[in-house]
């Protein structure tokens, strides 16, 4: 893999795209730094349930920034998808009726710049090379986490050789590839239809958590994840079914 992104970016500077590449992957790193950043402060101050589904906005939100700025209407379809998408992300969460506080605000930040960043990761991947994209973005994200770190924390505690495991977790798996293959992917679809795909997140943490940490599965949550369901499902057969 490190042999991989070497020869990319290598590539880039040959091609004389180098400086282009490393814009597009810092906006998408700037983007990324601060949706996850303030998710992240915002937790702090209201739940977890409650903040999944006002983060979970960024499905609606994706096509509505879009046609907004390329004033090109992303069609009803899409529109009604969203609708649907974001009705069963309500769904999965039980906490959603208290009134708004600053935690609840910080969430809705946060999903206007996930949304921000799934439309820039659309249209940069499309002329750059991804895996030169994902390098750029997270040596952006990761230059400015380190320098807040610093400012606000002091510095970093050593907690042992047990967290290395956990670590290396989520850097690799829960962030590094996962960001890796949507860049990817986004190359060959929509950000409309990358938002809906990526919606299906909370029920796949949802069932994790079901059927790995023993949670509760109600029959509220079993309808917000068929109502996610049937908007992808939705999202890929309707056009061809209206083709025919």
């Amino acid at each position: 893999m490190g042999a991989c992104f070497y020869a990319r970016i290598a590539a880039s500077f040959k091609s004389g795209h180098a400086l282009l590449d490393a814009v597009r992957g810092a906006v998408i790193g700037i983007f990324l730094f601060l949706g996850m950043g303030i998710q992240t402060l915002g937790l702090n101050f209201t739940t977890a349930s409650k903040q999944a589904f006002l983060v979970a906005g960024y499905i609606v939100m994706v096509p509505l920034i879009v046609w907004a700025t390329s004033r090109k209407f992303p069609g009803w379809l899409c529109v009604a998808d969203s609708v649907i998408c974001f009705v069963g992300m309500g769904f999965l969460t039980s906490d959603v009726a208290d009134p708004l506080n600053i935690g609840d605000i910080l969430a809705i930040c946060a999903a206007l710049f996930f949304a921000a960043q799934i439309i820039a990761i659309s249209r940069c991947a499309a002329k750059s090379d991804p895996f030169v994209l994902t390098f750029w973005q997270f040596l952006v994200s990761a230059v400015l986490s380190l320098s807040l770190a610093l400012v606000f924390d002091g510095g970093f505690v050593w907690r042992g050789a047990d967290s290395l495991p956990g670590l290396f977790f989520v850097t690799v798996f829960c962030t590094f590839l996962c960001f890796l293959i949507q860049n990817v992917a986004q190359k060959h679809t929509s950000a409309a239809h990358a938002a809906l795909l990526l919606g299906l997140e909370s029920v796949f943490g949802l069932l994790g958590g079901v059927f790995l940490l023993g949670d509760t599965f109600t029959f509220q949550m079993g309808l917000g994840c068929s109502l996610i369901f049937g908007a992808v499902i939705l999202a890929e057969a309707a056009p061809a079914f209206l083709k025919k």
